[in-house]
């Protein structure tokens, strides 16, 4: 009698997740250390994503960077660097250089711009270990020119630099994709297409660029680990599906970082299945506060480009073709002007010079405090 009592006692609930957590959906319970170095020994390329600004996410990416690292040397292919930084990427690789020359090789705070110190550390343990960083992403030129014209728009230099395979029936895909058609002010079916077929062009030359240098496959033994933005990856969507296509019988294992709420609301079934394993995040920062707007480097400054409807430089009055040349009377020679001009005090008011059809003018913008709007 008593056994059968003990037997009808519920079991102990999991304890609450944590940052360092890993988990195999849908199984609530983190794994052990061997379990997950088990998981990873099994994949021969393995795909981490992220958002771009979140430290943790980073550091999740260089846990499993040094995971896989213990079983073998890597094949480390990164979103956030073109095609073209390659030569800088091999002699990273072969301790040529140090890492401050190859942040201004790559022209890093030109190119990708997120604080250079979150993936320091990524390119620090690649040197160090010698392994071979591959630069997966399309050439950013091209990628505008299809976000702006289309494909056919391309000059044959231009086709010649991207994935010669191009796969653009993925109606799942695109209709992921279509989430974003709103905040990028992609409102006529040809613009919709564009922007369609200019995150497959990402996608597939990072496919791409992966799969020659992970040749031959599978007999070379060569293991790869893809870093890129989760919007990438989730659901098994975008990548995962182009490099299988590249490389026969492979099957995607990927690690995507949330935060402990989402980890258990996806774990239990509440999300769409987003990946093989849960990474479990440290806390996301705050925001970085944003004019939000898409600006290009032109005619001694930055050319306003595109404005997100409803962003604090619209509404300040800035337009489409404005050249912003100055912030609180510091030039400007990049988009991180911007920020280390106001960074001291982001949320206070300050002075934007601008030149309109020839004429000088100044706009004060106010950028929002976190949690004061949408």
């Amino acid at each position: 009698m008593a056994a059968g009592c003990a037997g009808m006692s519920p079991a102990p609930s999991p304890r609450p997740l944590a940052p360092g957590d890993y988990l195999a959906p849908p199984d609530l319970a983190p794994l052990s250390r061997e379990e997950l170095d088990r998981r990873l020994a099994g994949a021969r390329v393995v795909l981490v994503g992220e958002r771009h600004d979140h430290p943790g996410h980073h550091a999740i990416q260089l846990e499993v960077l040094k995971r896989l690292a213990a079983q073998g040397p890597v094949v480390v292919g990164v979103e956030w660097l073109a095609q073209d930084a390659q030569p800088a990427c091999d002699a990273l690789s072969a301790g040529k250089i140090t890492l401050d020359q190859f942040r201004a090789q790559v022209q890093w705070d030109q190119t990708w711009s997120y604080p250079w110190a979150m993936f320091a550390p990524i390119f620090a343990e690649v040197r160090a270990r010698g392994h071979l960083l591959v630069a997966l992403n399309a050439p950013l030129d091209v990628v505008r020119q299809v976000a702006q014209g289309g494909l056919k728009s391309l000059t044959p230099a231009q086709r010649a630099a991207i994935a010669p395979a191009l796969d653009l029936d993925d109606p799942a895909y695109r209709r992921k994709v279509s989430r974003q058609f709103a905040f990028h002010g992609a409102k006529d079916p040809q613009a919709q297409e564009n922007f369609f077929a200019a995150q497959v062009v990402r996608d597939e030359t990072m496919a791409h660029n992966l799969a020659r240098r992970i040749v031959p496959w599978p007999d070379g033994g060569k293991r790869g680990l893809v870093l890129a933005g989760s919007g990438h990856l989730a659901g098994d969507m975008g990548l995962p599906p182009r490099i299988a296509r590249r490389l026969p019988g492979y099957k995607p294992l990927t690690v995507l970082p949330v935060s402990p709420a989402a980890a258990q609301a996806m774990a239990s079934g509440m999300g769409y299945g987003p990946a093989g394993l849960l990474a479990v995040s440290s806390p996301a920062p705050p925001p970085p506060p944003r004019l939000v707007l898409l600006l290009k480097m032109e005619n001694g400054g930055l050319v306003v480009k595109r404005l997100i409807p409803g962003s604090p430089a619209q509404k300040a009055g800035v337009l489409p073709g404005d050249l912003l040349l100055a912030v609180d009377g510091k030039p400007l020679a990049s988009p991180k002007g911007i920020h280390d001009a106001i960074k001291a005090a982001p949320h206070a008011p300050h002075t934007y010079r601008l030149e309109r059809a020839g004429k000088r003018l100044e706009l004060t913008i106010t950028l929002p405090r976190p949690g004061s709007g949408p």
